[in-house]
């Protein structure tokens, strides 16, 4: 699906959009790859039939395709922006149900994200900046590896403490800083020998931890060290914190004994030495498959989703992939995969909606399947909305009509059926409408390929079967003078035997209707002898002409697929 999407955008006029639902509460209208009238204007109907009916999702119509021209001209007609297009229907980290991640800055301390871990039940937490951009990640297993590396203590001059993250760990008082020293830097020691012990190993610029010890901590002072850290919340002599103040020592009171002060003082580190920088990540629009690749060969058993200036999205865990997550999607004037929007197979196919001969796509549970051998899938939809007595706005209406006078050539395919014209008039009706001037305004728009490339006017309308052992592939065009194709024949000769190549065809026809004229013209490339054996006529020159005007769905593939073994 493309980015950026908005429910106005959705094919559907905003006020008939119902507003606040989440990508797992979002069903999928869609038809055919290749997109004409029928297939898009059947889907933003029932998407405004279901949306009408049933409030357990938001339907969203959409489409698996740029538009012809007669579609696009049918949705300027009524007002409707072009449904979404779906490129994919493979699942990605956008359907699933992410929850707000907690993320902690490069100068929270080490107890600080433990204590969030803890809390949350977590064992990573991502690390940002001030604008939300990634800067890394932190897990249980970097804090444990750093605590067990701290238990010497060593030279903080690699690894500074900032002075405000140490008070906040210890929960501590600064007694005097006339330096106005931001970090602490030096070698931590830990006065708990002898008084002439601790004064023989202490260096100017350490950090000392110690006791009540008054004496000590007079000395200690004296000989230079940079800060004191009295422990046990202790009084502290006036004497030392006026002797700390003229030589700039800085003091601090912590309110734990001199153990735990130690001990928490390895959590005072900041994340920004300590964390990751190879962090795992993805976007909204990475499919599953993917992320589960990227969390199983992650240490951190999880993947970050960033956005495309690299600000943290959500984050997904093992635990987040254990239950199927799929597009839930309707299916409309169709029901073949090889006509399908890419990924069909991995979706959750809630119904399918048609009116063609029955394909090969299978699902894992039952579902509402309504296939009905009439010219239009929106007279199936129309229909639907008057058995339940939904209104249907004219701008509906026309949207429909236009899907059934397109898909029955003005009502006189073969395919055509009493069910068809009466719906037909009941629409028209309601737009006011004479059905013969409209569908001769629609037929008009239709056709038009000047300045189209002769593989543009080959795939306005074409589609893929599996016949049998055969693979087909079929266009199909309406023209109203017959020269503008024997202009464009040789070339579109050539595309054809290029698809046919390109992607393992067994025939390629192209079917070029003329409604103001009877009988069907035929371009083929491949086996030539299954359009002979069909309809009985000669093939020269990769063209032959049939004496009927022939509905594809009705008339060409039956006929094509009863020599194809099927």
């Amino acid at each position: 699906m493309k980015k950026g999407y908005k429910l106005e955008e959705s094919g559907m006029p905003s006020a008939l959009i119902p507003q606040g639902s989440d990508a797992q509460k979002q069903v999928f209208v869609i038809g055919h790859k290749n997109p004409d009238c029928d297939c898009v204007c059947s889907a933003i109907g029932y998407a405004y039939f279901k949306n009408s009916v049933d409030k357990r999702y938001l339907y969203v119509p959409a489409k698996a395709g740029e538009l012809n021209d007669e579609t696009l001209y049918v949705l300027d007609k009524y007002g409707f922006e072009q449904p979404i297009e779906i490129e994919s229907l493979v699942p990605t980290a956008s359907d699933m149900n992410l929850k707000k991640p907690l993320f902690a800055s490069p100068n929270d301390s080490l107890k600080k994200v433990a204590s969030v871990m803890k809390e949350a039940n977590i064992h990573t937490v991502p690390v940002v900046d001030t604008a939300r951009k990634l800067s890394g990640i932190i897990g249980l297993k970097d804090i444990a590896e750093h605590y067990i590396d701290s238990m010497d203590f060593g030279d903080l001059s690699t690894t500074p403490i900032d002075l405000n993250i140490l008070v906040e760990t210890l929960d501590a008082k600064v007694i005097t800083n006339p330096r106005n020293i931001a970090k602490l830097t030096g070698v931590i020691f830990i006065a708990a020998m002898q008084r002439s012990t601790v004064l023989q190993r202490i260096g100017a610029g350490d950090v000392v931890i110690l006791g009540d010890r008054t004496d000590i901590q007079l000395d200690l002072i004296n000989s230079g060290c940079s800060a004191l850290i009295i422990t046990g919340n202790t009084a502290i002599s006036p004497g030392v914190v006026r002797l700390a103040t003229e030589k700039g020592t800085l003091v601090v009171s912590s309110p734990y004994h001199t153990f735990a002060t130690a001990k928490l003082l390895a959590l005072s580190t900041p994340l920004h030495p300590i964390m990751s920088k190879d962090v795992p990540v993805a976007g909204l629009y990475t499919r599953l498959t993917e992320i589960r690749r990227k969390v199983a060969e992650s240490k951190y058993r999880c993947v970050l989703l960033v956005d495309g200036d690299n600000r943290l999205i959500g984050i997904i865990t093992r635990t987040d992939l254990l239950q199927p997550i799929r597009k839930k999607v309707i299916l409309v004037d169709h029901n073949e995969i090889s006509q399908a929007v890419d990924g069909v197979q991995e979706a959750d196919i809630l119904e399918i909606i048609d009116h063609h001969r029955v394909g090969d796509i299978s699902t894992l549970r039952p579902i509402h399947v309504h296939n009905e051998p009439i010219g239009s899938t929106c007279t199936i939809v129309a229909r639907f909305m008057l058995l339940r007595h939904v209104d249907i706005p004219p701008a509906i209406a026309g949207l429909l009509l236009s899907g059934i006078l397109s898909d029955t050539l003005i009502l006189s395919l073969s395919t055509t059926t009493d069910r068809d014209k009466e719906i037909a008039h009941s629409l028209a009706k309601i737009l006011d409408v004479e059905i013969e001037e409209y569908g001769k305004e629609l037929l008009t728009a239709s056709i038009n390929i000047t300045g189209k490339s002769a593989l543009e006017i080959l795939q306005l309308d074409f589609k893929e079967y599996l016949l049998g052992t055969k693979k087909v592939g079929v266009g199909q065009i309406m023209v109203l003078d017959d020269e503008e194709i024997s202009a464009k024949e040789q070339d579109i000769k050539s595309e054809m035997e290029r698809l046919r190549t390109e992607n393992h065809y067994d025939l390629v026809a192209f079917l070029v209707t003329n409604p103001l004229e009877s009988g069907e013209t035929i371009l083929v490339k491949g086996d030539k002898r299954l359009i002979e054996k069909a309809f009985a006529v000669t093939v020269q020159d990769d063209k032959c002409v049939v004496p009927e005007t022939l509905s594809r769905k009705k008339d060409f593939i039956p006929a094509i697929g009863y020599f194809c073994g099927f």
